[in-house]
Order: structure tokens, then sequence, then C-alpha cells
């Protein structure tokens, strides 16, 4: 499964508050991402920051993702046809058969941490095992705490380490670390979407090379 956290104009694109041109970059390893989770029929879970006018937002002192302004609008190119976006309400109950109905399912919240949405919640603690891969804005934030969340109830973690905004943070080093001791596992882009099948715990790649030089290409 793919899960998306902010991939929102303000981090994203040309004219956002947050924009840098490392996210030019970033954003076509992403796109790249959602057209392999769109050819290969894999579920994708998103998470879109609505912050209150009057307020900053979560990721730095610049104003972001502010509700009804430009940088708040989900990139269309991260749009995958049929999708349900659940809103902010902080309610338990899910459509039936949401997997199978939609490929995409959206949850807009205030923080970062997806598993704040109590719907979001429920659906990522009920899933059989399978791995995410878990991109998006905010490697210290939104994408970490995806990551751990995951971790901790039992799923498989990839990182795409040329797919995911740290904003200059300080934290990036000792985030990674973390992530690392909690078994998530850090990838190429282009690692996961060569590979035959990505499912718990495994990754099965279009390539006869030992494990050992994969891995090494993979971080360069």
């Amino acid at each position: 499964m793919l899960l998306d956290v902010a991939m929102q104009a303000d981090f994203f694109l040309p004219g956002g508050s947050m924009y840098t041109t490392e996210a030019m970059n970033v954003r076509a390893q992403m796109y790249r991402l959602f057209e392999w989770a769109m050819s290969n029929n894999h579920p994708v879970i998103s998470t879109v920051l609505r912050v209150k006018p009057g307020q900053s937002g979560p990721l730095g002192r610049i104003p972001h993702c502010v509700e009804g302004s430009y940088g708040e609008r989900k990139l269309p190119q991260t749009l995958i046809p049929p999708y349900i976006d659940l809103g902010m309400r902080n309610i338990t109950d899910l459509p039936d058969d949401i997997l199978q109905r939609y490929h995409q399912i959206i949850f807009e919240q205030r923080s970062t941490d997806v598993f704040d949405h109590a719907r979001a919640e429920r659906l990522l603690s009920q899933l059989p095992p399978t791995t995410f891969v878990v991109c998006g804005a905010g490697l210290s934030f939104g994408v970490s705490q995806a990551a751990i969340g995951l971790r901790n109830r039992g799923y498989g973690v990839v990182i795409p380490n040329n797919a995911v905004l740290d904003f200059g943070s300080k934290y990036t080093k000792n985030t990674c670390s973390r992530l690392a001791a909690k078994g998530v596992v850090f990838l190429s882009t282009k690692t996961i979407t060569t590979a035959h099948e990505v499912s718990a715990g495994l990754l099965e790649f279009h390539t006869d090379r030992p494990q050992h030089k994969r891995r090494r290409r993979s971080r360069a």
C-alpha cells in the first residue's frame, strides 16, 4: 500500500509558502510512486493538512496549508479515482468494503499524525499483514509518525529516501536512526517501483544481483 503525507501545493508547487528547489525532485519521485500504485492496483491512503486561518501550521513558522488558500490543495496528480475524502470528522465509522470500493482514501487533519484521525486509526489497525510505502512532506513529522505507528501495529514499512521532504529539520538524523531501529527500510523509488511484489516484510526485485548490492545501490 502507498501512504502519502501532505502532498499539497504549499510544499510541492512553485508559489507555495514552503516550496524549495528540493521539492521539485521529490515531487517527480512521488508522481512516479503514484503511477506505480495506479498501474499495480495498490491501495492509497492520503493525509491532507488543514490549518485554521490565523495559525501558521505544524511544519514551520511560515503559514502553510491554510484552509481556503492556494497552498492547501492536494496535487491533482496524487488523486487516483475512484477515491473518497473522509474529511476531519473524529468518528470511527467507515463505509462498508471501503478498500474494495475505492482506490484511494483521503483523511483531512489539523495535526501531522495520521493516527490522530479516528477513522484512519481504525482502518490502519485492522488491515491484514502488508507493507506500506510511506512518502511525503515532513520526514521528522508526519512521515515518521506514520511509519512508527505502522511498525507498532506490525506492518512492514518502506520509506523511499528520494520521495520525502525534511525541510532542513535538525531532527532528521535522529529521526532516521529511530526509524531504522524500528525496522523501517529506506530504499530508492526506482528500487520500489521495479519490485515484483511489496508485501509484509517482502520486496522481490527485478534483478538477479545479490541482495547486498541492491541495498548499496538504493542508498546512492
